[in-house]
């Protein structure tokens, strides 16, 4: 994911309440930019890094927030398999914070908090769903949609969050073409999705 003027990196789209990222102090709306000193470019590179450490070990974090860098020391956990002691993995109620939801067979998206906005440069009039991760073989991802873009149209309807986004994707096709209006790094346009 790049972000003007600050590092590519992985953008946190949600802390879970009692994990141990949240415990460290690591926000909604980080940018990720290194594990233990190992430059990370985007939210797969994270989880291949993540993925190949035990849990128990300890892992330093690098993150960007608001353009400073911040340091933290997480002891990693076991991934749960669906849930956690505490319940859910993502329980809204409990955490507050954005929850991320799947749309277009393959892209993550969540709201746009204060912590989001100001960590990817947002200006206050952009409204929509911000992508939290993206498979890069998916159709958004073949078109050139990237961790950080916000999507604000949606075959000329308008999105203002998530749940708007959501809702107006269960209406599409699979084999729809999809004209989306995109904020990226400071620039807006438009990008269409290609039918499967």
């Amino acid at each position: 994911m790049k972000l003007e003027g600050q590092p590519t990196g992985a953008l946190v789209g949600e802390v879970a309440p009692k994990t141990p990222s949240e415990k460290a102090g690591m926000k909604t709306g980080d940018v990720i930019t290194a594990v233990n000193g190992k430059r990370t470019s985007d939210a797969r590179e994270l989880r291949l890094m993540i993925g190949s450490m035990a849990p128990g070990t300890k892992a330093q974090i690098e993150v960007n927030r608001e353009g400073q860098t911040k340091t933290f020391d997480v002891e990693l956990a076991e991934m749960p398999a669906g849930a956690t002691e505490e319940g859910p993995e993502t329980s809204p109620e409990e955490s507050g914070q954005p929850e991320k939801t799947t749309v277009f067979g393959g892209v993550a998206v969540a709201d746009i908090t204060d912590d989001v906005r100001s960590a990817l440069n947002l200006p206050k009039d952009v409204q929509g769903a911000v992508i939290a991760e993206i498979d890069a073989d998916s159709r958004a991802g073949k078109a050139g949609l990237r961790e950080g873009d916000v999507i604000q149209e949606v075959n000329k309807q308008p999105v203002k969050n998530a749940k708007d986004l959501v809702a107006i994707s269960k209406k599409l096709k699979a084999n729809d073409k999809i004209l989306l209006r995109v904020y990226s790094q400071g620039r807006r346009g438009y990008v269409a999705l290609e039918p499967k």
